[in-house]
């Protein structure tokens, strides 16, 4: 069994206590939408695990790229403001192109030491925040990101790069760089995605995933770290 199975029960607990401790603090039907989010959100990163370990993650990140480009159409559509459409289409075309690249690229193992740190990164990060989350980060962009939650995910997801370096052979050093370049990155793809709906003046690219804001608020993170890690590959060799 591939150890990164044993890694995800155990960030789940914790990321379950967490959220149990969190959900004291706030009404019974919010405890219900994030337990349900908790459990969808369970679900997904188990499909793309075992995309990933069955060689087919292409297919996921072109499904995902897909939906991502009807739902920005269809905020762009919605939106009073015209002069930015052409703007925001090409940024997306972009990204998903290199999301794309990403997962044809890298090889299983490479793949899934990235996305380990991307879901324990945005996991961890949602859970720190409604747990210890203080202090706003960007409130006119994303009213829910907090200093806290950053640091809590960044932390985590710089734990996840070291428990899974052995997988492609990475000293600890590089992969606590590779793991605050994911962090990074990850919060990068998730304020851009933010701020674009700020621009549309949408609260969900769609409903498709209930909770979740929409396929792009759930892979936005993972689609701007494959993109990053594309581009970073023109300039250093990558397994």
């Amino acid at each position: 069994m591939h150890p990164i199975f044993i890694y995800i029960a155990f960030f789940l607990l914790l990321g379950g206590i967490g959220m149990y401790f969190a959900n004291r603090k706030v009404d019974a039907n919010t405890s219900q939408q994030r337990w349900f989010k908790f459990l969808t959100y369970i679900a997904i990163v188990s499909g793309a695990i075992a995309s990933i370990l069955l060689d087919y993650f292409y297919v996921t990140a072109i499904l995902i790229s897909a939906i991502g480009l009807g739902e920005i159409i269809r905020v762009l559509a919605a939106s009073p403001k015209r002069s930015f459409q052409l703007l925001v289409l090409g940024i997306y075309l972009v990204i998903a192109a290199g999301f794309i690249a990403f997962s044809m690229v890298f090889g299983r193992f490479f793949l899934l030491f990235i996305y380990f740190q991307v879901f324990t990164f945005d996991g961890f990060c949602q859970v720190t925040g409604q747990l210890l989350g203080r202090q706003k980060l960007l409130p006119h962009i994303s009213p829910g990101k907090t200093l806290e939650g950053l640091i809590g995910g960044t932390i985590f997801c710089l734990i996840a790069a070291i428990l899974a370096r052995d997988w492609v052979g990475f000293s600890t050093l590089t992969a606590l760089l590779m793991g605050m370049t994911t962090a990074l990155l990850a919060f990068a793809g998730d304020v851009l995605a933010s701020y674009l709906k700020r621009l549309c003046q949408v609260k969900d690219y769609s409903n498709l995933l209930p909770g979740h804001g929409g396929v792009l608020d759930r892979f936005d993170s993972l689609m701007m770290v494959g993109t990053g890690y594309v581009l970073l590959s023109q300039m250093r060799s990558l397994p």
